[in-house]
């Protein structure tokens, strides 16, 4: 554990940190990269509050989540009168955000129409509400994430070169947990304290056997996974544990995963958890291109990305 909050047991991940603690000095626009799962929500918040900004506020802005209609109003406000539902004028992300932090969660969601006037506050340090006719200065920094497919975004042009490039003035990509294994043990055992909290529940120790069957397993949801598994694992267990055992794991982490469809199991997966382990799946080919793995799986990205917030894959 670090004094950021964050777990960095690993070379890989201690760079990382590394990085995080320059770049929060450094003031300019950051671009964290990474599979799902990766932490880098709390990359950003922890670049926020170790720079000048952290008494500013910090403004997540989830891009998969606007309406593609309303993108620009939502980043950059909009003028009374600006469209039909405008019957106020209302100031957007970067104009409340003051001299703080906007994150760009997901930027690579944005419309290119939207991308395009992205790029020129980013560029310009100004842009201009919807029906307005002057423009107002930007105060805050930009930090933008991305999923682990955004250089083939670029590539097929949904995503704009230009704007790649001015965001990644300082790149950031997190690795996947399962390629810094040491991390898994002391994440779990923060997990399980933070568990343990929620639920108003003695802590509980990990055994040796239980982090053997964390550390084999390929963890394709990496950091947010684990927190998740932790959780449903301490809901199962009877009040009065002390120590979390291989055997409390879901049955997935302790079996080769085949196992689970043939005859002889001692449980069967659900619909729903057949659904999202198959997400999961397919993501992880896709290399978390949203666009590539919602093709694969024959639904639109909006379904996708629904789809990726109910089971808590985002």
């Amino acid at each position: 554990m670090t004094r950021t909050g964050l777990v960095a047991r690993s070379p890989a991940m201690r760079e990382v940190l590394e990085q995080v603690r320059r770049f929060a000095q450094a003031d300019a626009t950051v671009l964290i990269t990474g599979e799902t799962g990766v932490g880098k929500d709390t990359l950003a918040n922890a670049i926020h509050a170790g720079g000048l900004r952290k008494g500013q506020p910090f403004v997540k802005v989830d891009c998969p989540s606007l309406p593609v209609n309303l993108v620009e109003a939502e980043l950059f406000g909009h003028e009374r009168g600006a469209f039909t539902d405008a019957t106020v004028a209302r100031a957007g992300r970067f104009e409340l955000a003051g001299r703080g932090t906007v994150y760009l969660d997901g930027v690579t969601e944005l419309p290119l129409e939207s991308q395009a006037k992205l790029l020129r506050l980013v560029e310009e340090n100004r842009a201009e509400r919807l029906g307005a006719t002057t423009s107002f200065a930007l105060q805050a920094r930009v930090i933008a994430s991305a999923d682990a497919g955004l250089e083939a975004r670029v590539r097929d042009g949904v995503f704009r070169e230009d704007l790649y490039h001015r965001l990644r003035v300082l790149p950031l990509r997190v690795p996947p947990l399962r390629d810094r294994r040491q991390d898994i043990a002391p994440l779990a055992r923060l997990f399980i304290k933070e568990a343990a909290a929620r639920q108003k529940r003695t802590p509980l120790r990990l055994s040796d056997e239980a982090v053997e069957a964390l550390e084999r397993h390929h963890w394709p949801g990496n950091a947010r996974e684990l927190r998740h598994v932790i959780e449903r694992t301490l809901v199962s267990m009877d009040a009065d544990a002390t120590i979390l055992a291989a055997g409390d794991l879901p049955l997935d982490l302790l079996e080769d995963p085949v196992q689970l469809f043939e005859p002889g199991t001692r449980e069967r997966p659900t619909l729903q958890e057949l659904e999202r382990r198959y997400i999961e799946l397919v993501l992880r080919q896709a290399k978390d291109n949203q666009g590539e793995a919602a093709r694969i799986l024959g639904i639109s990205r909006k379904a996708l990305w629904e789809k990726r917030r109910r089971f808590g894959l985002r």
